[in-house]
């Protein structure tokens, strides 16, 4: 009990000084290093919310977050102060963290750039000096390839400047990243549906991978494309022929003929129109379904796929 009392005593005096503005303004004027201190307009120093830190934590972390002004026009500095009685060899690392939680928290404000967070540990343990690395890629096993990973721009993978002959031969996710590449097709049309077969006969891909993909074609495609799409696949793929046939199937004839049907009882022309249409859309939502099933048993955030199809969490949970 007496070690909870001390704490909570350590918390009190740390934030009835902290939370003073001009208690707040001396600290940073005298324990800033020069090159952030002569970025801020201290006139400006403000207490902002920080209730983005985890509701379990915040009853033991003194987290102070202020806002301050860039003396180089606009823009904000955020200040984020924690204090520590017990050393911590991973404290860099929650540091990051909450200057991430904080990043985000004013971009959610509506701003359009991030702005620079600012940690700060004061220290008044028992230990002296402070024993452990404030770099937060010492907090990695491999600290040196973390630091190499984080101070420089991160893998991109582009596709569109790849040659499609190079993405032909990227195994298991050549069929993807060509149909991904050339999701609208165009004037490459012909050339590019002899490369999704090459790809497929390669023999790396699943029946599973050959319905997403042709789901996402059924998607992003229209009609006459899609059945282009299918037509070729059908006479130029080897393993997969009955699965394309398939799902080809399923996707169009279904949706398409109860469309059809529906439009002939109404007697109108129009009203085939409407079914024909409101047949693919019935197999757009059933494409995106199967899509999500599959992402779902691969392990998939139910948010990402949510985004990404437009499906509501009713509808995943259905599925799940």
């Amino acid at each position: 009990m007496k070690g909870k009392s001390v704490s909570a005593a350590h918390d009190a005096a740390f934030k009835g000084f902290m939370t003073n503005i001009d208690s707040a303004r001396d600290f940073f004027e005298i324990h800033l290093p020069e090159h952030i201190k002569s970025l801020c307009d201290f006139n400006t120093l403000a207490l902002t919310n920080s209730s983005f830190i985890d509701k379990q934590l915040r009853s033991r972390l003194s987290d102070i977050l202020y806002s301050v002004q860039t003396t180089r026009g606009q823009g904000y500095l955020y200040l984020l102060v924690e204090h520590q009685s017990t050393p911590d060899k991973l404290m860099a690392g929650r540091l990051i963290h909450y200057a991430f939680l904080a990043m985000n928290q004013h971009m959610q404000q509506g701003n359009t750039t991030l702005p620079l967070v600012v940690p700060v540990l004061f220290y008044h343990g028992g230990c002296s000096p402070y024993p452990h690395s404030l770099l937060w890629t010492d907090c990695f096993p491999l600290a040196e390839i973390a630091n190499q990973l984080y101070t420089q721009p991160f893998p991109l993978v582009d596709i569109t400047v790849i040659d499609d002959n190079e993405l032909v031969n990227h195994r298991k996710v050549a069929v993807m990243e060509l149909a991904m590449k050339h999701k609208y097709l165009r004037d490459e049309f012909q050339r590019v549906l002899p490369l999704l077969a090459q790809a497929l006969n390669k023999h790396y891909n699943s029946d599973n991978d050959v319905v997403t993909i042709l789901n996402y074609l059924f998607i992003a495609l229209d009609a006459t494309n899609f059945e282009e799409v299918v037509q070729t696949l059908e006479e130029q793929t080897e393993q997969h022929r009955e699965t394309v046939m398939s799902i080809a199937q399923r996707l169009q004839n279904k949706g398409r003929q109860e469309g059809i049907q529906q439009g002939i009882q109404q007697g109108k022309e129009e009203g085939i129109q409407q079914g024909i249409q409101q047949g693919r859309e019935e197999g757009r939502t059933e494409a995106m379904t199967t899509m999500a099933a599959q992402l779902l048993k691969n392990g998939v955030s139910p948010e990402i796929i949510m985004k990404s199809t437009g499906l509501s969490r009713d509808v995943l949970t259905s599925l799940q």
